[in-house]
């Protein structure tokens, strides 16, 4: 049985072309969730101890977990 050589190359090609668009779905459907998950959340760097963390309210101060001062959003998203 001879073997086509435009089968050889179609089948593969096609293969990989198709996991690259179902790697590339789940990639943005991940980021999707993510920033919607993180949508409410504001960014806060402490100023006395150089901490950076979240917090799911957005209020204009936040109390740092480390040492407990309070500090304005860096970015609120």
């Amino acid at each position: 049985m001879p073997i086509n050589l435009l089968n050889l190359f179609v089948l593969p090609m096609t293969l990989l072309l198709a996991a690259l668009f179902a790697a590339a779905v789940f990639y943005d459907i991940t980021v999707f969730y993510r920033r919607r998950k993180n949508r409410n959340r504001a960014v806060y760097r402490c100023k006395e101890c150089r901490h950076i963390y979240t917090e799911f309210r957005r209020t204009p101060l936040a109390r740092c977990p480390r040492c407990g001062k309070q500090n304005e959003p860096v970015r609120a998203e």
